[in-house]
């Protein structure tokens, strides 16, 4: 198991490492020059995305989803459930027993929904043919760190799958879409600040 943390810790830093450079590469690009005047305040535009513009209904694809948009949010929720327990573990600090259950929960329940969204992206005609291979590693490894971490929290002898598992899930996210869990935030920052200084967020309506 010393081992296992270990390499988990090593495959953090990795991870670390790796989405430190591709933000480093991105910013310099450079900040886009725009010439119009403002005709609104980028703060409240940002404000917006991050709150009241991430709801169902701000949002006209998710409407029309409703299933999956509740799955997508179960399976981000379990994820960060399940590398909150991890940290816990590589740092070696116990979790009481009531509260790792919950989270192991949140986890397993978080797992179903990753399923559910994976099998839909391979039944459904479209959307498996704009799918690529790492639309698949991306939610497979994710589910099964969920899944594997959720099943730990009750059955320590799962633990060792899981730390295998969490340490092939730290080192693949600077390598595909996983890493969006880092440019989610900087994306949807410079989308409501643009938007927000054209006065187009808060919506009005």
């Amino acid at each position: 198991m010393e081992t296992l943390r270990a390499a988990v810790a090593a495959a953090a830093v990795v991870c670390g490492a790796g989405l430190a450079a591709q933000l480093i590469r991105t910013r310099m690009f450079g900040r886009r020059r725009l010439y119009a005047a403002p005709a609104g305040d980028p703060a409240s535009g940002v404000r917006y995305a991050f709150t009241t513009g991430m709801l169902p209904q701000a949002k006209e694809s998710v409407m029309m989803n409703l299933p999956s948009y509740a799955a997508g949010m179960a399976f981000h929720a379990g994820v960060f459930a399940a590398a909150g327990l991890l940290l816990t573990v590589v740092a070696g600090v116990s979790v009481p027993g009531g509260l790792r259950w919950l989270i192991g929960a949140v986890a397993a329940v978080g797992s179903l929904g990753g399923a559910a969204l994976f099998v839909k992206r391979l039944v459904t005609p479209h959307m498996r043919g704009l799918s690529g291979p790492d639309d698949f590693v991306a939610n497979a490894l994710s589910t099964a760190f969920a899944a594997a971490g959720g099943a730990a929290a009750f059955v320590p002898g799962v633990s060792a799958v899981w730390l295998a598992v969490a340490t092939a899930w730290l080192l693949y996210i600077p390598l595909g879409k996983i890493r969006h869990c880092v440019f989610f935030f900087t994306t949807r920052y410079h989308f409501g600040a643009f938007f927000g200084r054209r006065g187009t967020f808060p919506t009005r309506g």
